[in-house]
Parts: C-alpha cells; structure tokens; sequence
C-alpha cells in the first residue's frame, strides 16, 4: 500500500469511527503508565496506525469497543499489537491479524447500548510479563458514585487537532459519577440516556475522560482491581461536564461474552435489554 493510500485509509477509518459516536481524540488530565503497568493493554491498528484500545482478556481474544469493531476494518493491515508501553516499541511486542470481529448484536450507534466487541486474534498470545490477561469481574453489582477507578489508552493529551497520538501509554484516574446527575440538563441531558449498563466516570469538573484514540480501552476500579468497563464515548474533550461514558460488565454482557469465546453463538440468543 503506498504511503497516500495508507494516509487515505486512516483517514477514512478516523471518519467512520467519528460517525459512531467517537467525538475526540484525546486522554485529558493523565500520566504515563510505570514501566511493567497495563500489560493487559491491546493497541488496536490499521496500516500500523493506532485506532483503538482493548483489553486482552483471554489468549486469543481481546475485548472492545462495538465501534472498533466495524467490518470495515477487517483485512489486511487490521492488527492488534500487545506487550507494549510505546507505539515505537517492537522488541517485547507482539502482532496479531483479527479473524474475527463480534460487535454485540444490539448494539445501537444512536444510544451507544451495547457497546461492546470480541476480536479474535488469529493465534494465541505467548502470556509472559509483558503480555498478561486481565481477569473478567467476579461481581456485576453496580458501580457506586464516588468510586475511585482509573482507565488506560494511547489517545491525544492535548486539544489540538494536528498533535500525534500520545506515543506513551497514558493512566487517568476517574471517580464514578450518579447516573442522575450524567442525565441532568447540565450533563447529557439524556442525549443518549446514561442506562443501568453504562458508567459515567470523570473528575469534579466532568472533565477527565477517554475519547476516540482511547474508545474500547479499558476501566478499572481499584476496590476490586479486576475490569469493570469498556470505554464507550464520550462528546467533547476539551468541554465540562461531559464526563466519558463506559459500557458496564454486567451479568448480561459476561453471559455474552463467555459464550462467544467458547463457540457457542449459534445455539445462544442474546435477550434484547
């Protein structure tokens, strides 16, 4: 593919994530991770360009965002890069082709429901202390306003449109946020309606949050330090209270989730919320 061809590619990818409700590109308010942190993290790329983030949640599978997911993507140049704190690192990385990309088959570009996907990688990940797998929640109770929680990506540390991607993997801790208060006039406005299995997380500002460069990395909180979200969306990075929207790992998705990694799609019939 020549270089125009790769630009154009990107471009168009950048346009369709945009269109899924991805609004911005940009990590604010975060840190470079420690060397040895976020082994977990899975750099989702096209044309050796990263889209998105994930999490690695199985040797083969890899956990997203539905927009990150679109068929589109799929071929050629579509990879998913494991073992890396920087994009320029190749020494302890590790380079899958996609097989398989699973949007869940409710998932609503205009409400942002259901916003979650597998990818399956096209061998398994060699697990060592550059590459681990994040462990899948235990409970799926709801999160409580005033949680403490953190999230993970390579996205954008600045509001100008012309700056590269953050080359560093960036940390942002985030406090979750009453789900009333997301919906209020001065929040989204319920413009999408903030739902039960979704998790609204910011600062006091509403400020703090991931956005497209950052869509399907991961949430965390730090009471149970086990995966708690998926990054969703969120409108405007460089606005207040428009905290980042995160698809909560309910009992639901897990089911969802289970059973697609164990081949099972066609005898399971995922209930419509």
């Amino acid at each position: 593919m020549s270089k125009m061809l790769q630009v154009a590619f990107i471009v168009s990818i950048i346009n369709t994530l945009a269109s899924q409700g991805c609004y911005c590109v940009e990590i604010i308010g975060g840190h470079d991770v420690k060397p040895g942190s976020g082994s977990y993290m899975a750099s989702i790329q096209t044309a050796k360009m990263h889209i998105c983030g994930g999490t690695l949640i199985h040797a083969r599978w890899v956990l997203t965002s539905a927009n990150c997911a679109n068929d589109d993507f799929l071929g050629k140049y579509f990879r998913v890069v494991l073992g890396i704190r920087s994009l320029k690192e190749n020494k302890t990385a590790q380079e899958f082709e996609v097989i398989k990309a699973i949007p869940h088959p409710h998932f609503d570009k205009k409400t942002e429901r259901d916003n979650l996907a597998l990818l399956k990688l096209h061998r398994a990940a060699k697990l060592n202390k550059f590459v681990k797998v994040l462990k899948l929640p235990k409970s799926t109770k709801a999160i409580k306003y005033g949680a403490k929680c953190k999230s993970l990506g390579w996205g954008h540390t600045t509001d100008d449109d012309d700056a590269d991607p953050s080359d560093i993997l960036q940390e942002i801790s985030l406090t979750v946020i009453k789900q009333e208060t997301c919906n209020s006039k001065s929040y989204y406005n319920h413009d999408p309606v903030i739902t039960d299995d979704m998790i609204c997380a910011g600062d006091k500002k509403g400020r703090a949050k991931m956005c497209r460069g950052d869509a399907g990395g991961p949430l965390i909180c730090l009471k149970t330090k086990m995966l708690t979200g998926i990054d969703a969306f969120g409108k405007g990075c460089d606005t207040v209270d428009k905290p980042g929207i995160y698809t909560r790992l309910s009992d639901h998705y897990l089911k969802w989730i289970k059973t697609i990694m164990k081949g099972k799609l066609d005898n399971f019939t995922v209930e419509q919320n």
